[in-house]
């Protein structure tokens, strides 16, 4: 049995950003190895509970590398020596952001350590989707290497040349986490009607509504926005594929533009958002909507991103090319081989159980 741990929370916030990072992993190694279909399973269940049914592999896509990972945000096996071919990719990392102290700064517990360390001894570096989080790890004697977030490569748009992009005749606000920023969003969504007075404007909800949500989209309403629910199926995001261009709070909004080879703007109001645009080449289009010292809202965020993309617009967005051509090379330097390696490993860890006969010729590398 194949096991996939998504991240993705279906019975609760319904994140499709989520969704997206365990689409993007089953896509990559299914076009290398066609017969891969894992049994997908939240990742706090309890691999004990499956019994005699043995987890041939264990594939965890977006595996978080936060304080406490192994049995409060992940279940695994109590005996972890039973956790045989374990393969964590575009590991994530979540903390509160600290006034005054480095992100690099973080020290883990000595159980999250004594964790993290034997998983990288045991099955390699700890693949992580931004460059604080290697810095993080290694800063705890842990071995990481860059990955990448996994939502950001189609393989049928990498390396795909950018060559510009008009005008927006249409445009979408992805709504943050934080009520904090409320009154700055909404500041974001005066300035576009305003700057962009022609284009179909949309106000997105990557997560189930929640009253700090459901009040900013009124409010988006009202000025003229059209509501886009989104959360829970990867399907849901296809409407991007008819939009021309996101500015938001919403890390895999961002991603889901940028995987599209589309312009984005990223207002960063976390860990997440900050770690992503640490990482040489994705800094473009990124916005600290926090001041640094205090972490309070930035009374300026919303001015600097309409007018970082008024810049970029009278450039045709070119300056984004930077940004694809480090995707690009993330591709061929990690994903590509990784995911062939492992499209390569299953095939021989399934062959050798002769559970089936297998069509597909994967890669050897």
């Amino acid at each position: 049995m194949n096991i996939l741990l998504t991240t993705f929370p279906e019975q609760r916030s319904a994140n499709v950003g989520d969704a997206l990072i365990a689409f993007s992993a089953l896509n990559l190694l299914q076009a290398r190895y066609r017969e891969y279909s894992p049994k997908v399973l939240y990742r706090e269940f309890d691999l004990d509970t499956l019994g005699h049914h043995k987890a041939d592999s264990v594939l965890a896509p977006g595996f978080s590398v936060s304080e406490g990972v192994y049995r409060n945000l992940y279940s695994l096996y109590a005996d972890l020596d039973r956790l045989a071919h374990f393969y964590p990719v575009g590991c994530s990392f979540q903390t509160p952001l600290i006034p005054g102290k480095p992100l690099n700064a973080f020290r883990y517990g000595n159980d999250t350590v004594s964790f993290l360390r034997n998983m990288a001894t045991r099955f390699g570096p700890l693949p992580c989707r931004d460059a604080s989080i290697v810095r993080i790890l290694e800063n705890n004697g842990i071995a990481a290497v860059y990955s990448g977030d996994l939502a950001l490569f189609d393989e049928t748009l990498v390396g795909k040349e950018f060559t510009g992009s008009a005008e927006p005749s249409s445009i979408v606000v992805t709504i943050g986490h934080h009520p904090k920023y409320a009154h700055q969003s909404l500041r974001l969504m005066h300035l576009l009607k305003e700057h962009f007075k022609d284009a179909k404007l949309y106000v997105a909800f990557h997560s189930r509504p929640n009253g700090h949500s459901l009040q900013l989209a009124a409010q988006a309403t009202r000025l003229g926005f059209s509501e886009l629910h989104l959360y829970g199926s990867v399907d849901n995001l296809n409407i991007y594929d008819s939009i021309d261009f996101h500015i938001g709070y919403r890390l895999h909004g961002h991603v889901a533009f940028l995987r599209r080879r589309k312009p984005s703007v990223l207002l960063m109001e976390d860990v997440r958002s900050y770690g992503f645009a640490s990482t040489p080449g994705m800094e473009v289009g990124c916005i600290q909507a926090f001041v640094q010292d205090s972490l309070e809202p930035e009374e300026k965020a919303a001015e600097a991103a309409i007018g970082f993309a008024r810049d970029q617009l009278r450039e045709n967005f070119l300056g984004y090319a930077r940004c694809f051509a480090s995707i690009d090379r993330t591709y061929t330097d990690f994903i590509a081989p990784y995911f062939n390696n492992l499209a390569r490993n299953l095939y021989l860890e399934d062959s050798a159980t002769h559970k089936t006969q297998y069509l597909t010729e994967v890669p050897i590398s």
